[in-house]
C-alpha cells in the first residue's frame, strides 16, 4: 500500500520561502542541457557521420601485422604538427551563435576626418605648423629609398646563406610558432632537447698561483742587519700611522659629532626650553637698577615714524647706486680683458691637468686590470684577512736560535694563508654574547651574616656588590 504523503502548506510571501519551499530542479536541469546543447551543437544538426560508423570489417578479425613501436624522438616528431597545449585556450570551444548576426561596424574615432578637422589642418598649413613635418617626411623617404636601394644591392651580391643558423626552422621550431607575437621563450619551449643550441660557458678565469709560504721580510730574521731591520721598523711606522689616521676618522664621524652633556646642564636646558614665553620671576640680581633706568619710560615695540626723504637725499642715494653699479660694469670690462690675455696660460694649463688625468687614468686602468688577473675567486661575501707585518722587538733579538721566541700562531698564520690563496672561503670571527647570570642564595638553605659577608668580599672584584642580588 504506497504511503501517500501530506501536502504541506507553507506561507510564501516573500521571495526567501518561495525559493525554500518551491522545487525547481527539473527547470534547472532542462536550462543546463539547452546550454549544453548550445555550446556542444545539437544532434538535429550534426549529420550522420559523426553519430553513426558503419562497421565494414565485420566479425572477421584483422590480421596481425608486426608494427614497429615509435621511438620517444618520433612521437614527439609526430607532436611538432598539433598545436601546443599552451595554445589550445585560445581556440574557441563554444558553438553558441553570435546573437547580433548582422552587426553594424562602427569606425574608431578620428579614423574619418570631419569638415571642422580638415578647415583646422588647412589653417594650420597656412601658417606654416606643418612645414618642418612635410621635411622630415621628405628626409626619411631619402632615408628609406636609401635603404631600399643598399638592400637590394646586397641582395645582387648572393652572398647569403639561405640555410643560415638564424632561421627558427633551423634551430627546430615548429613552423606553427614561427610568428612575430610568440616569444623566443615559447618557441624554444617547444623545440626537441638534442635541437635546443646551448650557449657556450665562458673559459675559467686564470687565477695566478700563489706560494704556500710567502718569503718573510729581512728583518724578522733572530739575527738581522742594521739596515734590514730599520726598514722593517719604517714599515711598521707606515701601517701604524695608517690605522690610526682610520681610527681618528671614525672617531670623528662618529663619537666627535655628538657633544657630551651632563646630567645637571641636559636639566637645565630642559628647563630654558620648557619655560620659553612664560613669564620669569623677579630676580633682583638680574633687575635692572635705577641708574641705568634712569626712571625713563620705553615701550616694548615703539611705534615707528614715517619720515620721508627729501629730494636732495633721494639724489644723493640714486647717484650711490649708479657710480656703484659704473664700478661694477668696470670691473668686468677689466677681467675680460686680462682673461683676453690669460688665454695662453689657461689653454697649457688645461692641456697639462687633461694629461695628467690621462696619466692617472691609464694607471688606475692598469692596477685594476692587474688586480682582477691576480685576485683569488670570490668564495663567499667576506674578503680574505689582509696580511699584517710581523714586527721583531729590538730587545728580543738574538744572535741564537735557542733563545728566540715566538709572536704568531702557526696554525692561524697557515689558516690565513689559505684564505688569501683562495683555498677556502673567507670566515669571520663571530662573537657570542655571554648570558648575564644572577648570583643568588637558593631559598630554603640557612644562610647566616658571615656567609653573605664572605660572598660579597669574594663578587667585589667581579661586580658592583650595591647590584648583588640576594634571596633568603
Amino acid at each position: 500500500m504506497s504511503v501517500i504523503k501530506k501536502k504541506k502548506h507553507v506561507s510564501k510571501k516573500n521571495k526567501k520561502a518561495w525559493r525554500k519551499y518551491c522545487d525547481i530542479k527539473d527547470v534547472e536541469e532542462f536550462l543546463e542541457d539547452q546550454r549544453l546543447e548550445e555550446r556542444i551543437g545539437k544532434f538535429e544538426t550534426k549529420p550522420d557521420s559523426e553519430l553513426f560508423v558503419v562497421d565494414t570489417a565485420g566479425d572477421e578479425k584483422p590480421e596481425v601485422t608486426d608494427v614497429k613501436p615509435l621511438s620517444l624522438k618520433q612521437k614527439k616528431r609526430a607532436l611538432l604538427n598539433q598545436t601546443p597545449k599552451c595554445f589550445e585556450v585560445l581556440l574557441p570551444t563554444s558553438k553558441v551563435q553570435d546573437p547580433n548576426a548582422k552587426r553594424n561596424h562602427v569606425n574608431p574615432v578620428g579614423a574619418k576626418p570631419t569638415a571642422l578637422s580638415k578647415l583646422t589642418q588647412k589653417r594650420r598649413f597656412e601658417k606654416g605648423a606643418y612645414v618642418k613635418k612635410v621635411e622630415l617626411v621628405r628626409k626619411n623617404k631619402k632615408i628609406a629609398l636609401a635603404k631600399k636601394r643598399k638592400a637590394k644591392e646586397i641582395e645582387n651580391t648572393f652572398i647569403k646563406n639561405l640555410w643560415g643558423d638564424e632561421l627558427p626552422e633551423v634551430k627546430g621550431i615548429p613552423s606553427t610558432l614561427c610568428d612575430d607575437f610568440v616569444s623566443e621563450e615559447a618557441q624554444l619551449h617547444n623545440v626537441l632537447p638534442e635541437k635546443r643550441l646551448r650557449p657556450k660557458p665562458p673559459p675559467p678565469k686564470t687565477v695566478a698561483t700563489r706560494a704556500a709560504i710567502e718569503t718573510p721580510h729581512p728583518g724578522v730574521s733572530y739575527n738581522p742587519s742594521y739596515q734590514e731591520h730599520q726598514d722593517l721598523l719604517q714599515e711598521v711606522v707606515q701601517h701604524e700611522e695608517k690605522m690610526m689616521k682610520k681610527e681618528a676618522h671614525l672617531h670623528r664621524v662618529t663619537t666627535k659629532m655628538f657633544s657630551k652633556v651632563t646630567a645637571h646642564d641636559k636639566e637645565n636646558q630642559w628647563r630654558e626650553e620648557m619655560s620659553a614665553g612664560l613669564p620669569q620671576p623677579h630676580n633682583p640680581a638680574t633687575a635692572p637698577s635705577d641708574e641705568e633706568t634712569d626712571n625713563e619710560y620705553k615701550a616694548i615695540n615703539p611705534p615707528v615714524k614715517n619720515k620721508k626723504k627729501d629730494h636732495k637725499a633721494r639724489r644723493k642715494q640714486r647717484e650711490r647706486i649708479e657710480e656703484r653699479e659704473r664700478l661694477k660694469r668696470e670691473k668686468i670690462e677689466k677681467k675680460k680683458i686680462t682673461d683676453i690675455y690669460k688665454l695662453r696660460k689657461l689653454q697649457s694649463s688645461i692641456s697639462a691637468k687633461e694629461k695628467r688625468q690621462a696619466e692617472l687614468q691609464a694607471k688606475r686602468t692598469a692596477k685594476r686590470e692587474f688586480i682582477s688577473a691576480t685576485a683569488v675567486p670570490a668564495l663567499n661575501a667576506h674578503k680574505p684577512p689582509v696580511r699584517e707585518p710581523d714586527l721583531v722587538d729590538p730587545k728580543q733579538l738574538t744572535g741564537d736560535l735557542r733563545n728566540i721566541t715566538t709572536n704568531t700562531n702557526l696554525l692561524r698564520d697557515r689558516f690565513e694563508s689559505l684564505q688569501r690563496r683562495g683555498a677556502l672561503a673567507a670566515s669571520k670571527l663571530m662573537m657570542k654574547k655571554k648570558k648575564r647570570v644572577k648570583s643568588y642564595f637558593k631559598p630554603g638553605h640557612k644562610v647566616t651574616e658571615q656567609d653573605i659577608e664572605k660572598y660579597v668580599q669574594k663578587m667585589k672584584g667581579k661586580k658592583d656588590p650595591k647590584k648583588i642580588v640576594i634571596k633568603k
